[in-house]
């Protein structure tokens, strides 16, 4: 290709391609119309440059604000939990009470309960010898004190019964409580 050629064509693409200051002036010269759009666009341009701005303080702002409510609510938050542990730990501390005394009752009553077993074997076996004295006679006196051992061991056995029924309950109340406490 010839230098002559190549040149006149960078010349056409390089006047195409660029938006010189001078072409401008000359455009806006030759066209009222035209230089009135170039003014708007400039105000435009700095309207836009001014909106963007302001938009960007404002984003800045409200992200600083939202930063300090997020450190306001992350402490308040924290000083709830606090709270809110130590209301568990508390309620905590009463169901462990509770059932402390559900076990202390149930070894109570297994213990009464034991000992009723006890003395309702001594009944059966003394009335057992009571009624089916096979070949044995007992006088008027020993039949009176096997009788009073019956009535000794009836009233042994009354009071562990009502004990034990006391016992039941409290282990029933104790556990609905424990039920309420969660």
């Amino acid at each position: 290709m010839k230098p002559a050629a190549v040149l006149i064509i960078a010349t056409l693409l390089a006047g195409c391609a660029a938006n010189n200051p001078e072409e401008l002036e000359r455009l806006a010269k030759e066209d009222p119309n035209f230089r009135q759009m170039i003014a708007t666009r400039d105000k435009m341009h700095a309207d836009i440059r001014l909106i963007k701005e302001d938009l960007l303080a404002r984003k800045r702002a409200v992200d600083a604000q939202v930063e300090k409510m997020r450190q306001d609510y992350d402490t308040y938050a924290k000083s709830q939990n606090i709270k809110i542990e130590k209301y568990k730990t508390g309620l905590e501390m009463y169901r462990k009470a509770l059932a402390k005394d559900v076990e202390q009752a149930a070894m109570s009553m297994e213990t009464k309960q034991n000992e009723l077993a006890g003395y309702e074997k001594t009944l059966r076996d003394v009335q057992k010898v009571l009624h089916e004295s096979k070949g044995i006679t007992l006088s008027a006196q020993e039949k009176e004190k096997w009788q009073e051992r019956v009535l000794l061991l009836n009233e042994k056995m009354r009071p562990l019964s009502e004990e034990i029924q006391d016992l039941k309950l409290k282990i029933r109340l104790n556990k609905r409580k424990i039920g309420f406490l969660n």
